[in-house]
């Protein structure tokens, strides 16, 4: 049976499911996001598996990084490519003792720190998290994740694009990464905390 789920993002040919509730396990959650996934694009042939490093990957005809996965709580996000390495992330607003001018400070670039540290709390809040998933979602293209930190990218003049849901930030190649795009989306419900989505997909 297809799980309930929702296209969040699209990029290029590269898009992302929203999954809930999300099953307990990974090997559930990995048959929920193959269900899910083949529901939205209407491939029966879609195939996940677990590489030795146990990270997700696509069997052939499909790129065999085309696919990513990230859960929070009851929510799975999940990214599919047919030809390109993508990546994907998900975070849940809190702002119950978090601080995002600390966390910017202590974890992104100097230009992106200096740019939340000058909003009020609201829009500083959901600059960290936008930035946040962003980052996390285009480093996992790289295979490390967030083994490096997340100062790379640097995405403080991209700001404007990144806080408009689904917009699209095209980065040039670095000493990490390849040229990449990625999109970022805040859903929201009344009562309900903020889920914060991103999709990154490779170019070229």
């Amino acid at each position: 049976m297809t799980p309930r789920f929702e296209v969040v993002l699209k990029v290029a040919d590269a898009m992302a499911v929203l999954v809930r509730p999300a099953p307990g396990g990974r090997e559930e959650r990995d048959q929920a996001a193959q269900a899910a996934l083949r529901g939205a694009t209407q491939r029966d042939d879609l195939l996940i598996y677990r590489r030795p490093s146990a990270r997700p990957a696509l069997k052939p005809p499909y790129h065999e990084l085309g696919v990513s996965l990230s859960h929070r709580a009851d929510l799975l996000l999940a990214g599919f490519s047919p030809d390109k390495a993508i990546g994907v992330d998900i975070e849940i607003g809190d702002d119950r003792g978090f601080d995002p001018i600390a966390f910017a400070a202590d974890h992104f670039s100097p230009g992106e720190a200096a740019a939340i540290a000058g909003l009020d709390i609201v829009p500083a809040l959901d600059t960290c998290y936008r930035l946040w998933v962003a980052k996390e979602a285009v480093l996992k293209i790289s295979g490390r994740g967030i083994f490096d930190g997340l100062d790379e990218p640097d995405l403080a003049k991209h700001l404007d694009c990144v806080r408009i849901n689904g917009a699209t930030v095209r980065l040039d190649a670095g000493s990490r990464l390849p040229a990449i795009a990625v999109s970022v989306v805040r859903l929201a419900a009344p009562a309900e905390e903020p889920t914060y989505c991103a999709l990154a997909c490779a170019l070229g």
